[in-house]
């Protein structure tokens, strides 16, 4: 059932994409994706699915401790305490927290071109491959990476409250605090775009000079598949690409796509130093930031022809791994 409901989330997400149908996606692509998320549930707590993970998070809900592990990401452990104490169901909280998230994707569109589905953004990300091992397996890290995530939507515009969210996905997972370099690239006060690419770059280099040696990452347990070469790759080609693409003008590249640059900085310095654990973690988080980026400048295409044809490229790209690996078909069967 639930691999039918997936199916069925991509083939509508790809009919949204090419009407640019605003009804569409209100109407019957939200309330087919939070059917879906309950399936997702359904399948762990009822029909006893593959989504251990996720049932080790139902555990937690009941611990009482206030060991360290807990306390330096206070606000999802207690958060998830809290939850399931006014819902007294393991199943409920889950469907609250994905409802909610889903919430906040459709705010991170709020303030984007609705007249070119503006907010057809969740369509690309709820279906992508690192959504989905997010919200069926390395489900902490994937709520801080959608706080943060609104936290970088609204940074432009709301600089302070930006701010403050980012903070506080900080303490949902504390990997999130390698996103920095991210928000520095996009937003630090005025400094011109050439000092804020600096700036970003070499905060990204003291990343991988320091943090890997202070920092514990005893949570994040390495795959089977090494993949973080793969995800390297990924973000060369599309780098390389979109340099030749803006050759005229590199620093409004940077300006319309600004995630890249720290990704590839750090990605590739996590690799070059054996790193691949934390490099493949930081990949499924980056990868929706880029997405993001993509996306908005997808909003300045004026021709719908190239603005669609675009889009499709995107879904299709992060959609159609999910039904290669085996990992993630044995949630979905």
């Amino acid at each position: 059932m639930e691999l039918n409901f997936f199916i069925t989330l991509c083939v509508l997400g790809v009919i949204t994409l090419l009407t640019e149908n605003r009804s569409i996606l209100r109407y019957l692509y939200i309330p087919v994706l939070l059917s879906f998320l309950v399936v997702v549930r359904l399948n762990a707590f009822v029909f006893n699915g593959f989504e251990i993970d996720i049932l080790t998070y139902a555990l937690e809900m009941q611990s009482t401790s206030f060991d360290l592990y807990y306390v330096r990401e206070f606000i999802f452990w207690f958060g998830l305490r809290i939850i399931y104490y006014l819902t007294q169901s393991e199943l409920f909280s889950f469907i609250v927290l994905d409802f909610f998230w889903v919430y906040l994707l459709l705010r991170i569109s709020e303030y984007k071109d609705s007249r070119r589905l503006g907010k057809g953004l969740v369509i690309i990300l709820a279906t992508s491959f690192s959504f989905f091992f997010g919200y069926e397996n390395i489900y902490r890290q994937f709520y801080a990476m959608v706080v943060s995530l609104y936290a970088y939507s609204i940074l432009d515009l709301r600089t302070g409250r930006a701010v403050l969210i980012f903070i506080v996905s900080i303490f949902i997972h504390n990997l999130t605090l390698f996103l920095i370099p991210l928000f520095l690239i996009r937003k630090c006060y005025t400094f011109p775009l050439k000092d804020k690419v600096i700036l970003s770059s070499v905060v990204a280099s003291i990343y991988i000079l320091i943090l890997p040696s202070i920092m514990s990452f005893k949570d994040a347990d390495p795959t089977e598949i090494d993949l973080s070469y793969l995800y390297l790759f990924l973000f060369l080609v599309l780098f390389v690409f979109y340099i030749y693409k803006f050759r005229d003008n590199v620093f409004r590249f940077i300006k319309i796509v600004p995630s890249i640059l720290p990704i590839i900085i750090l990605i590739s310095g996590f690799v070059l130093h054996n790193q691949e654990m934390i490099a493949e973690r930081l990949s499924m988080m980056f990868i929706p930031f880029l997405l993001y980026d993509l996306y908005l400048f997808s909003n300045s295409i004026k021709n719908p022809l190239k603005r669609k044809a675009f889009r499709m490229t995107l879904i299709i790209t992060f959609t159609l791994p999910v039904f290669w690996f085996s990992s993630s078909m044995m949630f979905l069967n």
